[in-house]
């Protein structure tokens, strides 16, 4: 009996005190669920939290994250790339996601030319399983300056 009282309790916690909550931030769930303040920001704030998006987004300036990451220059692509390594090689390999969206914006291409182009060069960036950062970002350049000048 106290485990469902306590569980009510909870429950009821969140949307009592939702009207408190501001501004969800960046991330997925401030971009899904809007501005509306009350409960939207208690789901925006939810999706952020279970999805990483929110901290991924800050990290690199993306997802409405925009007030620069520890990502600001060309120079430091490798690193970004070195960070997300298995996660771009399976995004570029479908050519679409948040880590290769990441990425183009990094290297300053429009995100869907790049995930398309990153994708139709899979195989030729793509070559090892244990690549340096550096000769993976190398081969993103030479795939994609034709597009994106990047």
């Amino acid at each position: 009996m106290k485990s469902i009282l306590f569980s009510l309790v909870t429950l009821f916690a969140g949307s009592a005190m939702a009207a408190a909550y501001g501004d969800s931030g960046c991330g997925l769930g401030a971009m899904v669920m809007g501005s509306e303040k009350g409960l939207k920001q208690v789901l925006a704030s939810t999706t952020n939290g279970t999805s990483g998006s929110q901290t991924f987004g800050i990290t690199t300036g993306t997802s409405n994250c925009t007030e620069g990451g520890i990502f600001k220059s060309a120079e430091q692509v490798p690193a970004y790339i070195e960070l997300n390594k298995i996660a771009l090689a399976k995004e570029a390999a479908r050519g679409e996601g948040e880590t290769l969206a990441g990425l183009s914006q990094l290297m300053g291409c429009e995100t869907v030319v790049f995930g398309k182009t990153v994708k139709a060069n899979y195989n030729t960036i793509f070559v090892e399983s244990k690549m340096e950062a550096t000769e993976i970002r190398n081969r993103i350049q030479s795939a994609t300056h034709n597009v994106c000048g990047a």
